[in-house]
């Protein structure tokens, strides 16, 4: 599915990952900063990681325990980081984890929340959720302010463990 909505300000489109998307995904994921503030993200990122990521979200997507969508700028017709939706649950209270990621380049423009936005209409109106989660580590309040802005309330900080170290993270919640 190719969900295309044009925002105001800067022009955003969610999409699925396409095999092309690879080599700009893998110099994306290659700079620390990038690693340190998602915090699921590896570092240092693997030869070939990118590829092998973006291989493995078809079967996530068939079996309904993903949505994973790659960021594109319309301007420019490149790919500058990725949403997602895993974690997903079904039933009459659906929900998931929602997390987002973009390069160093495309910090603060607008990116994850316009591509937020785009994505919260896909869970609401295609996949019928109620409820979405999301977190952040503490020393990233960018992310915090994305997510209040599309909307979700802060549940309170909490104590998590990901790909690099130990972290106080800040948990938030949206319902539809």
């Amino acid at each position: 599915m190719f969900m295309l909505l044009i925002m105001q300000n800067v022009s955003v489109a969610i999409r699925p990952f396409r095999s092309t998307d690879s080599a700009q995904v893998q110099t994306l994921l290659s700079d620390a900063r990038v690693s340190r503030k998602a915090g699921n993200i590896p570092y240092p990122y693997a030869k070939n990681g990118a590829q092998t990521w973006i291989t493995s979200h078809g079967p996530q997507h068939r079996s309904g325990t993903a949505i994973i969508r790659a960021i594109v700028c319309l301007k420019t017709k490149q790919c500058v980081g990725a949403i997602s939706i895993d974690q997903i649950s079904r039933g009459l209270n659906s929900s998931g984890n929602l997390g987002y990621w973009v390069g160093v380049p495309y910090w603060n423009k607008g990116f994850c929340e316009q591509a937020g936005e785009l994505m919260l209409a896909l869970a609401k109106k295609e996949y019928a959720m109620k409820r979405l989660v999301a977190a952040h580590r503490i020393d990233n309040p960018a992310s915090g302010r994305v997510l209040e802005k599309l909307g979700f309330n802060e549940l309170g900080p909490q104590r998590m463990t990901n790909l690099s170290g130990q972290y106080l993270f800040r948990y938030y919640e949206k319902w539809f």
